[in-house]
């Protein structure tokens, strides 16, 4: 099977560098690599004509928005197979390897995505994990982003699987680390509604998969870190409120015709106020967010 990697990037030319290295050290190399690049400058560019790389590259510019930028990678790629990596990851050596492996002994085709393992590099001293444990409790009572079984909650939201699960299905990808069956995106493709940042696409390509009638695997021998980058990040203040404004986007796209699930999507969004009561700026962001959903 062809595999083509998909990076997109925007202005983090020193992280492209530092993630470069585990992809060119994968037991089993990319067929091509993919650059959707919406930098301010093409400076990435000029460093990928200097680098002498084992498999083809090519480089496309686009405007910003991370969705549109993977739209437009996937339409210049033909592999069967299309990865999706974050430009801040650092891949174990048999990533490619052993997702590949998931999708050949999948012969019915039923598994439409398969998502690796995210590790961390570093031990988190106590009062980071009482932290942890603090917020985990705090999401699992409200339905909201955290650490469970890699499925959705009844609210729409996602949940990540957790430290210890075992290799098997899931429902919610990370968008860090996604890899597809070509012929998915027949019949799904990445919301450019979700502009920019593009806030919960990976929940969004998730949901259209399972609706596609495909199932996503979780891969725990794929493993990887995500050093997620300081750059071009939201502040708090702006992430919060992106995940009320897209959140209730999403819920509205693919979840309010269970006219149930509305009594969890108003407890989860309690549930970003209780997620930011430690945060001015967070608790602030969240206001804004449900006064825009609100005040349409």
């Amino acid at each position: 099977m062809k595999i083509s990697v998909i990076i997109c990037t925007r202005n983090r030319l020193d992280d492209f560098k530092k993630a470069l290295p585990s992809i060119l050290a994968q037991t089993r190399l990319p067929n091509e690599l993919i650059i959707v690049d919406s930098s301010d400058e093409k400076r990435l560019e000029a460093y990928l004509t200097s680098a002498k790389l084992p498999f083809p590259v090519r480089y496309f510019h686009t405007q910003p928005g991370l969705t549109l930028q993977r739209n437009h990678g996937i339409r210049e790629c033909s592999s069967e197979l299309i990865f999706f990596f974050d430009d801040d990851v650092d891949l174990g050596v048999n990533y490619l390897s052993h997702v590949e492996k998931v999708f050949e002994s999948d012969s019915k085709h039923e598994i439409g995505a398969v998502g690796g393992k995210i590790v961390e590099n570093t031990s988190p001293s106590m009062r980071l994990k009482l932290e942890k444990f603090t917020f985990y409790v705090l999401r699992f009572i409200f339905g909201v982003v955290g650490t469970r079984n890699g499925k959705f909650y009844p609210s729409g939201m996602p949940s990540h699987p957790h430290r210890n699960q075992q290799s098997g299905f899931i429902e919610c990808l990370s968008g860090c680390c996604m890899a597809f069956r070509r012929e998915v995106f027949e019949k799904a493709k990445f919301d450019e509604t979700l502009a920019h940042y593009g806030l919960m696409e990976d929940v969004d390509i998730s949901k259209q998969t399972l609706d596609a009638g495909y199932k996503i695997y979780y891969q725990t021998s794929a493993t990887l870190v995500h050093n997620e980058s300081p750059m071009n990040r939201l502040k708090v203040q702006q992430w919060a409120e992106m995940s009320v404004v897209n959140y209730d986007y999403l819920f509205r796209k693919s979840w309010a015709r269970d006219k149930w699930r509305w009594l969890f999507y108003y407890w989860a969004l309690i549930g970003l106020f209780a997620a930011n009561f430690h945060s001015l700026k967070g608790l602030t962001g969240t206001f804004n967010g449900v006064r825009k959903v609100f005040s349409k």
